[in-house]
């Protein structure tokens, strides 16, 4: 770590994280959320002429090498690693690989780098659990320095984030150095309680095979209309459809989302140029097929259009 007289002392410091990533809006955490780099670039002065954040791409365990080997040859630290287990907004259901993130660990610890995951988006909805840990094929794996939970611990219902630190990570907090306002206040922690509760074996595995039938649904009308969908992505309840940009926009006025939302369809936009779906955790078959219903329904009035225009230029 870069404590005092320690081997990182007064060396210049850069952050890690991935391609597309998104980890928040305040300073640090937007610095390094690739996904929205550019619009903070362009607007806010302290975004601009900055040297201190390196991205890899999620699961290219050469370039998260290279990265660390460059930090050693020009003699700069890199003071964390953050990513998230399951993206949720840069590239929504493209979920970590263990060997990428043993990678990352081995790294980190060797270096004296924090490793940060963030579940703030993926935390239950990802895989049914809170913790990376906890994920199918990851339950050995070495704990990162510091994971984040927020949004689905509170069921969107009280403002409320959790910290979980590693022993090494909690020897370096200092009393006073960092606080909260509203820390610890009882509410959110009485939510958080109630959330927890309702969390039950069947509702963890509805979250899997759920997400397993939702992608596939998704597949199958991807091929049922082919041009539209061009990719679909998806763990557990946190996954997304890519549509063709060139006839399927979907953002923007007129554009694929706000029809999906006039006609009931609560979505939202992610990735390049995806609708991102991130149901209740007790989504049933039914509720799924009625998704892809309003869906298709919505690609074939786009198509229709795109089909007129194109007779009309003729």
């Amino acid at each position: 770590m870069t404590e005092k007289d320690g081997r990182h002392e007064g060396k210049p410091t850069k952050m890690l994280a991935l391609t597309n990533a998104f980890h928040g809006r305040t300073q640090r955490p937007a610095m390094i959320s690739d996904s929205c780099s550019e619009g903070y670039e362009q607007n806010l002065a302290t975004f601009r002429d900055r040297d201190n954040v390196m991205f890899v791409d999620s699961n290219d365990v050469g370039a998260l090498r290279a990265a660390f080997a460059r930090a050693d040859d020009e003699d700069f630290f890199i003071e964390l690693m953050a990513m998230e287990p399951v993206m949720g907004e840069g590239n929504p259901g493209q979920c970590v690989t263990r060997e990428f993130y043993d990678t990352a660990r081995s790294l980190c610890t060797a270096h004296g780098s924090m490793l940060i995951i963030d579940s703030i988006q993926a935390g239950l909805r990802g895989q049914g659990c809170l913790s990376i840990v906890d994920y199918d094929g990851f339950e050995d794996c070495e704990v990162p320095d510091m994971e984040t939970w927020s949004k689905a611990l509170n069921a969107g219902q009280y403002p409320l984030s959790v910290v979980g630190l590693s022993e090494t990570a909690a020897e370096l907090y200092v009393v006073g150095i960092y606080g909260n306002t509203m820390t610890t206040n009882p509410r959110a922690l009485e939510t958080a309680i109630s959330v927890l509760d309702r969390i039950t074996p069947e509702l963890r595995q509805n979250i899997r095979d759920r997400g397993v039938e939702f992608v596939s649904k998704l597949e199958a009308l991807s091929e049922e209309i082919p041009g539209t969908i061009t990719e679909v992505r998806g763990t557990g309840l946190l996954l997304c459809a890519e549509l063709d940009p060139g006839t399927l926009p979907v953002i923007g006025f007129g554009c694929v989302e706000e029809w999906c939302r006039l006609n009931g369809l609560g979505v939202i936009h992610g990735g390049q140029n995806a609708l991102r779906f991130t149901p209740h955790f007790a989504i049933t078959s039914a509720e799924i097929d009625l998704i892809i219903d309003v869906l298709r329904d919505g690609l074939l009035h786009f198509t229709s259009i795109e089909s007129v225009q194109a007779e009309s230029a003729a």
